[in-house]
């Protein structure tokens, strides 16, 4: 298993460059730029070989978080940006490169978590001074400051708080679930750690007292909604096989192009998590 990719300075391969290499069983190399290409990155490129596919990640943020580009690379295949262009083009501080095995299921997690979710605020803050503002996201949490040994699957959502003869507070919840494979047909996780916070003010300590209560009285609807669905997994577990292995993969599920596709695109870290199982 092996991916392999060179990062440029300038457009189409030219300038200062650093080149990476991700081989044997490892999962994924991590990369933060300094100096001479933080900020600097321009055009990319990369192969994968030796039975596996492969994806590459340049983030707009040092933690792997952000607007992104990326190559999605079948074995055997060399795919590149040339120049990543717009938002991206001189503002990638962080990569990451991703063995993908051949026999893979892999669930876009948005799909199974956004609306119960998305209710369950709802219900929750029926009446109260705090109402959701936005739609929640889901993304991949990886390797974060307060648990840098592991990687997460984050939902967050915005909220905006009343105060009387005030104007509003803006505040933020936020779960990290954790997941693993219980056996090698079950699929469980939890809710590891819960974040709230509250833009700086005159009443930003008495709305978080009030608030972050309320954040952790969901984490048990949470971890119940999880424990209802995930079992459905272990229908794919008795039809191809069981699981060797679960990992993480930012944004929405990269397809893998057949001849003459589109072995790229540019997307954001918050638009999606796929979790991805092996056999």
């Amino acid at each position: 298993m092996s991916v392999n990719c060179t990062f440029y300075k300038h457009s189409d391969f030219n300038g200062d460059s650093r080149a990476y290499s991700l081989s044997n069983s490892w999962r994924y190399w991590r990369v933060r730029f300094g100096s001479p290409l933080k900020n600097e990155i321009t055009s990319f490129r990369a192969s994968a070989s030796d039975g596996t596919n492969g994806n590459v990640y340049g983030f707009t943020n040092s933690d792997y978080k952000g607007g992104f580009a990326a190559l999605n690379i079948p074995e055997g295949w060399v795919s590149w940006w040339s120049n990543v262009g717009g938002s991206m083009n001189d503002d990638i501080e962080s990569a990451l490169l991703v063995n993908r095995n051949q026999d893979e299921f892999v669930l876009e997690l948005g799909d199974m978590i956004l609306d119960p979710f998305r209710d369950q605020v709802d219900a929750a803050l029926a009446g109260e001074d705090a109402s959701r503002k936005g739609n929640p996201r889901v993304y991949a949490n990886l390797w974060p400051s307060h648990d840098p040994s592991r990687k997460f699957v984050s939902i967050e959502q915005d909220l905006r708080v009343a105060v009387s003869w005030w104007p509003d507070y803006d505040a933020r919840m936020r779960y990290d679930i954790y997941f693993y494979l219980a056996s090698p047909t079950e699929v469980r996780a939890y809710v590891a750690w819960v974040n709230t916070w509250v833009e700086g003010g005159v009443f930003s300590g008495k709305i978080n007292d009030q608030l972050h209560p309320q954040v952790m009285a969901g984490v048990s609807q949470v971890n119940d909604e999880l424990a209802s669905q995930l079992p459905l997994l272990s229908l794919v577990a008795l039809s191809r096989g069981e699981f060797q292995r679960l990992y993480l993969l930012p944004g929405n599920e990269p397809k893998m192009p057949p001849p003459n596709a589109n072995f790229g695109r540019i997307g954001n870290s918050s638009e999606n998590c796929c979790l991805v199982l092996t056999f």
